[in-house]
């Protein structure tokens, strides 16, 4: 009796104990599906970290695709500027009846005659002073650079001077007048240097030649207004004529004649023809479009 009240005492007591002790809640008090659907969301923030974490580079990469876009956008504007400026040309033509003067962009200047006309590249000129050039004109060239005048048949090479040229058809002839002008054959490559009061000229075949000029003034009278022929073909005089009157002069033949004299520009056409014909006993009318020329 004594025993069993002790031992009911005993345990009253444990309860007691168990009762008095701090209540702790076990995380395995929580269901199984609980905890699935805990470790389930745990790797999915892990999947998704790792999928940033390789996505990282890539993002980067396409960052700089715009910098990459912008360089060979630049590089193309680049390259394009510099394709203009270096194929853009200029061209400043002389009609029939017209005399111009052509200002270049280093301060040379050219006079250019009736039916002359040059080319130059305006944006390119500081590296490459280079005129293409037919007819006939004046040149006074600024100090700088090589200047190189190149036509069909030659071309002409200088530092700084001035100089007339004519090249028309098959003709080519440098005249002098200060400094030094080398002229160059394009057919054979040949050369020839000169100087103030010389003329150079291509032959057909090519060579250059070379000789003193003693009629200076004559070569350059077109600048005044004023055209000298010495023992020149009449079909060569006729075309001088067309070239600054703006007409046309047709010959009904071969006329095998040499006219010296000279006529100046201020006059009319048609006193310059009644004086030329005059001279060589030619007879000439006016038509619709210029004029006829007839023995």
């Amino acid at each position: 009796m004594k025993k069993e009240d002790l031992h009911n005492e005993q345990w009253t007591n444990d309860d007691d104990l168990m009762k008095s002790l701090p209540k702790v809640e076990l995380p395995y008090s929580r269901s199984k599906a609980d905890v699935w659907k805990e470790m389930e969301a745990m790797m999915d923030d892990l999947s998704q970290t790792e999928k940033e974490m390789i996505q990282q580079p890539q993002a980067k990469v396409r960052s700089l695709r715009p910098v990459f876009m912008s360089v060979a956008a630049l590089l193309i504007i680049l390259l394009g500027t510099t394709a203009f400026f270096s194929l853009y040309t200029k061209t400043v033509n002389a009609q029939a009846g017209q005399h111009l003067t052509a200002l270049l962009p280093d301060g040379s200047s050219i006079e250019l005659n009736a039916g002359s006309v040059i080319k130059y590249k305006p944006f390119w000129w500081r590296f490459n002073r280079e005129v293409q050039f037919e007819g006939e004109g004046f040149f006074k060239v600024q100090k700088g650079k090589s200047f190189e005048v190149v036509s069909s048949m030659g071309r002409t090479i200088v530092l700084g001077t001035s100089f007339n040229i004519y090249a028309r058809k098959n003709e080519y002839k440098v005249t002098c007048y200060t400094g030094k002008v080398r002229v160059v054959s394009v057919v054979s490559g040949e050369s020839t240097d000169i100087t103030p009061n010389m003329l150079a000229y291509i032959k057909d075949n090519g060579r250059v030649l070379s000789e003193e000029e003693a009629q200076m003034s004559e070569t350059i009278s077109w600048l005044h207004d004023m055209f000298i022929f010495t023992g020149a073909d009449i079909e060569d005089v006729f075309e001088e004529v067309e070239r600054q009157y703006g007409v046309s002069i047709k010959l009904n033949e071969q006329m095998g004649y040499q006219y010296t004299g000279n006529f100046s520009r201020e006059r009319s056409v048609d006193d310059v023809m009644y004086k030329i014909c005059r001279g060589l006993g030619l007879d000439f009318e006016k038509t619709s479009y210029g004029y006829k020329v007839s023995k």
